[in-house]
């Protein structure tokens, strides 16, 4: 099974999540820069929520799915929003791509805001995500 992790951070908090993802699947976490190989089973994507709404390069990112990626399985940060699972899953639903319907989400660190997160905790509930989500896909 092919899995591969990409991410935007702009500020860390969502590599931080990419990082324990990837080192619980002995894989290495990229940036969206990298792209994708065509025979990817699953594709965990991280992305941040930045003043109401999820980055222009990551929507760029994920028009270039389609055909590339068979499941994608979303993770992100935020300081105040909820989750960026909705804008992100209507992107990658357009781009003929299934979602898996378990995300993984944390608060993120922004101005002293949620100082100190992700934390210890959120990594390893971050990896335990991993683990489920391809233990659930095989």
């Amino acid at each position: 099974m092919n899995i591969e992790v990409r991410y935007l951070s702009k500020s860390g908090n969502t590599k931080k999540i990419a990082d324990a993802i990837a080192g619980e699947l002995g894989i290495t976490a990229k940036s969206i820069t990298q792209a994708v190989p065509t025979d990817t089973d699953i594709l965990f994507l991280g992305g941040a929520v930045y003043w109401g709404g999820i980055d222009g390069e990551l929507k760029k990112f994920i028009a270039t799915l389609g055909g590339k990626v068979k499941k994608i399985a979303v993770f992100s940060t935020a300081a105040l929003a909820p989750s960026a699972y909705p804008q992100m899953r209507k992107l990658i639903t357009a781009q003929n791509v299934t979602v898996l319907e378990r995300e993984f989400h944390c608060r993120g660190e922004f101005m002293k805001v949620h100082n100190g997160r992700p934390d210890a905790k959120d990594l390893r509930l971050a990896g335990q995500f991993a683990r489920e989500t391809v233990k659930n896909s095989v």
